[in-house]
């Protein structure tokens, strides 16, 4: 395969970060993660985290190097992701209503197919084509209240980016519902194709514009001015930003080549990630925080 991916993540005007992200690869998939864990529930931060960490072990036991079923796999870690944080809550008794909570957009690239799956309004962009006037975008259907209202008519999506329950989702990892987990059918990549996910605090500002964007310089120039573009239109009460985009090429005929450009560690040289060690992490994250391991304020 052959591809590049750039990653980057910043607070905004927020006082923690609480979006998560990370892609992971093997010779022959791909898979990227974020996470945005929710504002108004408490260990949101500690939620993406499980969420990421959770989906970024079933992918290193089960792609040997390649995944069997890509959609079964998204719908299968995404669930045992909305596990980890229940089991996580209820450990820490936390009351049902404040329990953490995260979206999540997943997306797995593989025999140049691109299949994702998402849970509330981290969206994921497909780009066919290059900066040429002749692109065409595909989105995630957000699940949110205001994503309802646009489909059954009762408000614009000029009125939506303003409405103020745009941040109200009604699927999520996390809490006492079972998750609205909705998949893609495989999508056939093109040479110069673009794939985009991010957290609402990106996109919210920039819309469409966002996606189109990333194709006109490279990734690793593209990503930090598009997250500059959004938090100055979003202002000093920018939410937390948080953008993957891997741009593909067609194969090469004299071999595959992997072309790795990223904001981050190198995913490959991630290590295996046990229960314990999820747990380490959860109780290091939890140490740094402004409240106790029972929600209630100092």
């Amino acid at each position: 395969m052959s591809y590049s991916i750039t990653q980057e993540s910043r607070i905004g005007g927020r006082k923690i970060n609480q979006d998560r992200a990370t892609w992971l690869a093997t010779e022959d998939t791909v898979l990227m993660i974020v996470a945005d864990g929710m504002g108004g529930h408490l260990h949101g931060e500690i939620a993406a985290q499980l969420a990421i960490d959770i989906i970024g072990e079933c992918f290193r036991r089960e792609a040997a190097p390649r995944l069997t079923d890509p959609a079964t796999f998204l719908a299968n870690a995404l669930r045992h992701a909305h596990e980890r944080i229940v089991r996580h809550a209820a450990d820490c008794r936390i009351a049902q209503h404040a329990a953490p909570r995260t979206t999540c957009i997943a997306c797995i690239v593989q025999d140049g197919q691109a299949t994702w799956a998402h849970a509330g309004d981290s969206r994921l962009y497909l780009v066919h084509g290059r900066a040429d006037g002749r692109q065409r975008v595909l989105q995630t259907r957000d699940h949110s209240v205001v994503q309802r209202l646009v489909d059954d008519g009762m408000i614009s999506r000029e009125q939506a980016a303003s409405h103020p329950m745009r941040n109200r989702v009604f699927s999520c990892l996390g809490g006492s519902i079972e998750p609205q987990i909705e998949l893609s059918d495989p999508a056939p990549l093109q040479d110069g194709d673009l794939i985009a996910l991010c957290t609402d605090g990106a996109w919210s500002p920039l819309g469409e514009a966002l996606a189109t964007e990333l194709a006109r310089s490279p990734l690793t120039s593209t990503v930090p001015n598009l997250l500059d573009a959004a938090e100055r239109a979003a202002g000093p009460g920018a939410d937390n930003l948080t953008l993957i985009a891997m741009r593909w090429e067609a194969p090469d005929p004299d071999g595959d080549t992997i072309i790795l450009q990223i904001g981050e560690a190198d995913p490959q040289a991630l290590p295996t990630i046990s229960d314990d060690d999820i747990d380490r992490a959860v109780a290091d994250i939890r140490s740094r925080l402004p409240y106790t391991t029972n929600g209630a304020t100092p």
